[in-house]
């Protein structure tokens, strides 16, 4: 992330609350994979770089939102890819489309599902905020 993206997990039983801030609504996109990144890797080994084409479409930015970090964590538990990095991302009203580095190797938690719980994605006077639970 860059200067002024700032991310925060809050623990709950059965639960994490993830909050976003950041300067513009890709750096929320690109935020969240690196945030889900920490998440996964916290105490796993990594394999060797790999590189993933993941497109996901919604009919707002919100749930385009939990489509992007459904996609991820899809992918880390059926192929063990544990994304590191966005390589280039493109935003549409409906759409994302973007690369992402990653490796393969063993996740090291398994998240169940983001909910739709507290769900939020909007603009403030500093930027954009977001706010997600995922179930664990």
């Amino acid at each position: 992330m860059g200067d002024g993206d700032v991310h925060r997990w809050v623990d709950h039983t059965g639960e994490l609350e993830l909050e976003l801030s950041a300067p513009s609504e890709e750096a929320i996109f690109a935020g969240a994979l690196e945030a889900l990144r920490e998440l996964l890797e916290e105490g796993g080994d990594g394999g060797p770089t790999d590189r993933r084409r993941v497109s996901v479409s919604a009919p707002e930015r919100t749930l385009l939102l939990v489509e992007w970090l459904g996609e991820q964590i899809y992918r880390a538990e059926t192929e063990g890819f544990v994304p590191r990095r966005v390589a280039d991302l493109s935003l549409a009203p409906n759409r994302l489309d973007a690369t992402v580095e990653g490796r393969r190797g063993r996740p090291a938690h398994l998240v169940k599902a983001v909910t739709y719980h507290e769900l939020r994605f909007d603009r403030d006077t500093d930027g954009w905020r977001a706010h997600l639970v995922l179930d664990v």
